[in-house]
């Protein structure tokens, strides 16, 4: 990908999937998005992405299973959970599933910025 950094975006909301899309090609990331988590794994495989931002609650399956499904194929790749719920449970269980970070909706750019850095370290 002419040697440009890679970001997968799992959302089903047009609009955040937009201002993520938006977001990461400001800083000139490749971007590709998905509304649902039923094809992660294949569309991970394929892409190898240095990125994953992964919508908790989706249709078809939601970000924990299809984190977990990534982390059982052996990809390594940091997965950024981002859900409307803040709710300790719902980040632990997210987090026992593999995700490397987790995002509460509505979030600030600074914010976004500092847990990408801090997992692309």
């Amino acid at each position: 990908m002419d040697g440009k950094k890679s970001v997968v975006i799992f959302e089903d909301n047009p609009s955040i999937q937009q201002l993520l899309k938006f977001f990461f090609q400001k800083r000139g990331y490749v971007t590709a998005t998905y509304e649902d988590g039923v094809e992660a794994v294949a569309n991970i495989q394929a892409n190898r992405p240095d990125l994953i931002m992964m919508d908790l609650i989706m249709p078809g399956k939601d970000g924990v299973e299809a984190c977990a499904d990534i982390r059982r194929a052996g990809i390594t790749t940091p997965i950024l959970m981002l859900t409307s719920k803040p709710f300790e449970a719902d980040r632990e269980r997210a987090l026992a599933a593999g995700a490397s970070g987790y995002l509460v909706k509505p979030f600030n750019p600074t914010d976004l910025e500092a847990a990408i850095t801090s997992l692309l370290a």
